[in-house]
């Protein structure tokens, strides 16, 4: 049966790339370490999504060998993925240095190990039947060097370049690869209030969940290699190639 595989798909952005890819007709395994989220996932899609098949994992995605095993579970239950999203992901705020080692280790096999695992194994699938799709969750973040999300930022650096190297060599066997860079999200990361947050969603400042994941579904199957939803942020990114080194240093005066 023909399958999305949708890590950290049972909340945020993940979800919203599990009922996009749902939307098209796709079963869809969504794979989290939260229980209670899987099954509220699963409940939502497969009552508004009846046609398809929405199956759940339980997994922790940034434990050594998770893209083998995820990998070999897929295998074992006869789920061809034809379209992989490597979503889960991990934040943390503060200077890398004051942070525990294994906090900073969790995130870098989070974001960049276990995708990486993934993307080869079902890659090299793919390549085989001449056909498939990756989207690999990246960042606006990832083009920065920014204090206090040193780890974060340099994750999503290696998935940025990553993905475009993968999908030069996987272009020509069938198989596209997209990296979505998305800037500010509408969630409860930032600890914003839910008036600044909706102003700062009609102003374009930052986009809801289900914006990202369909803006970067599109591209994917468009075969672009990467996406940054949102035109502001294109400015934003200017903003930080020609940021004084002055005001960087206020920032990391400050928090680090």
């Amino acid at each position: 049966m023909k399958y999305a595989l949708v890590t950290g798909g049972s909340s945020g952005i993940g979800y919203a790339y599990a009922e996009g890819l749902a939307a098209r007709n796709y079963n869809v395994l969504i794979v989290s370490n939260r229980e209670d989220l899987n099954a509220n996932a699963q409940t939502e899609l497969q009552t508004k999504y009846p046609n398809i098949t929405v199956s759940t994992l339980m997994m922790d995605l940034a434990e050594a060998g998770a893209g083998q095993r995820l990998y070999d579970y897929c295998h074992e239950h006869d789920m061809d993925i034809e379209v992989l999203v490597n979503n889960a992901g991990m934040f943390y705020f503060g200077a890398v240095v004051e942070k525990p080692c294994a906090l900073t280790d969790k995130m870098l096999s989070l974001h960049i190990t276990t995708p990486a695992d993934l993307c080869i194994l079902f890659g090299k699938e793919m390549k085989e039947k001449g056909h498939g799709y990756i989207l690999n969750a990246g960042s606006i973040t990832g083009f920065m060097s920014f204090p206090t999300i040193v780890a974060y930022e340099s994750s999503k650096a290696f998935l940025v370049k990553f993905s475009k190297a993968l999908a030069f060599e996987l272009s020509h066997y069938g198989v596209n690869v997209c990296c979505v860079c998305p800037g500010a999200v509408d969630t409860d990361l930032y600890n914003l209030s839910p008036n600044m947050r909706k102003w700062l969603c009609r102003f374009g400042l930052m986009l809801k969940p289900r914006q990202i994941a369909n803006r970067g579904l599109r591209a994917m199957f468009h075969g672009r290699k990467r996406k940054i939803p949102g035109l502001i942020n294109y400015f934003f990114l200017l903003c930080c190639f020609l940021l004084p080194g002055f005001l960087v240093n206020m920032v990391k005066k400050k928090y680090v």
